[in-house]
């Protein structure tokens, strides 16, 4: 009796593992944990999409109603911090995109002071985008006097900010580092979107707004376009750190592989996940926004701990902890 139990259960046991081994081979564990955390980013992602667009355009009526200056206002609340951080948003978003990272990134930890530039028209040429950057920064690095520079540019912001340094735009600024977060560094035939600006701009110019809708930032933004292979043939300035954070699947830049910075003194670094939107609300690339920034400062190996906690407790929407500073 005890014998034949104990062959079932040898032959339950081959069973098992002969089923095991066909998983394995049909659908080996570590694709099939990628396929499953793909498949959850993408809900993230599509839930991060619709805050940004709900969030950006709460600010857009907010400014229309009551006439809010960002500029001065965030101007007044300088204290004198020495490490100023510029974001620059991508394609029709609003310094309200960087919320969450203005959180993190501007601790009194760091010394770092943010500041949102959004004030651009959103598909215009990105060269005069570029020029219009260096202008702002002359103006904030004038008025507050800080001693370091850094940029963080989110999709097409982040074009904005190479054309900026690659094409010698405020060569004398402080400038010390530089972060993509899911830029088209090589293109994207999602900007084939930009196409029928131009009818619209021929038909539509007697609404202010719709008057700044150029289209051509969308034609420099295509594989292969003279704007991004005279960038590339570029150099990039020496004395500045080059970042660049990219996602396995990025529903704005196809292919996804062309958020990849083509240097091969600058950094990348790749996020097994789907997102676009997602690195502005992304506790993985904060982490590495952090690191980037600021991993080699004396403040980041005292405060890293505490840094990594408040990380940890990070809700899973995306929004701040409450007890962050």
């Amino acid at each position: 009796m005890a014998s034949r139990k104990k062959s079932k259960h040898t032959l339950a046991q081959r069973l098992a593992g002969g089923v095991r081994k066909f998983n394995e081979r049909l659908l080996p564990k570590d694709k099939y944990m990628g396929g499953i955390t793909l498949g959850l980013s993408t809900l993230e992602e599509a839930y991060f999409v619709v805050k940004n667009f709900i969030d950006s355009t709460i600010y857009m009526s907010e400014k229309v109603l009551y006439e809010h200056e960002y500029h001065e206002r965030r101007l007044a609340e300088y204290k004198g911090q020495r490490r100023l951080l510029v974001f620059v948003p991508g394609y029709m978003q609003t310094h309200v995109c960087f919320y969450r990272l203005e959180r993190f990134l501007g601790i009194d930890l760091f010394d770092a002071f943010t500041y949102t530039w959004s004030e651009f028209p959103y598909s215009q040429d990105l060269t005069l985008s570029a020029e219009q950057l260096e202008s702002v920064l002359r103006d904030l690095v004038g008025r507050t006097r800080v001693k370091e520079l850094y940029l963080v540019g989110h999709s097409q912001g982040g074009i904005i900010i190479r054309t900026l340094v690659q094409h010698g735009l405020g060569a004398d600024l402080p400038i010390k580092k530089c972060l993509f977060l899911s830029s088209p560094h090589q293109g994207t035939w999602a900007a084939l979107a930009a196409l029928p600006h131009r009818g619209v701009r021929s038909v539509a110019g007697v609404v202010p707004y719709i008057r700044k809708v150029q289209g051509e930032s969308g034609l420099q933004l295509m594989p292969g376009s003279e704007f991004l292979k005279t960038l590339n043939s570029r150099p990039l300035p020496e004395h500045i750190q080059f970042t660049s954070v990219y996602y396995a699947l990025d529903p704005m830049i196809w292919p996804p592989g062309n958020a990849i910075m083509p240097y091969p003194e600058s950094e990348n670094h790749y996020i097994p996940k789907v997102g676009h939107a997602q690195p502005l609300y992304c506790s993985r690339a904060t982490r590495v926004a952090i690191r980037s920034l600021y991993g080699d400062l004396p403040e980041y190996s005292r405060g890293r701990q505490w840094v990594e906690t408040q990380l940890a407790k990070e809700p899973e929407d995306g929004n701040p902890p409450p007890d962050l500073p």
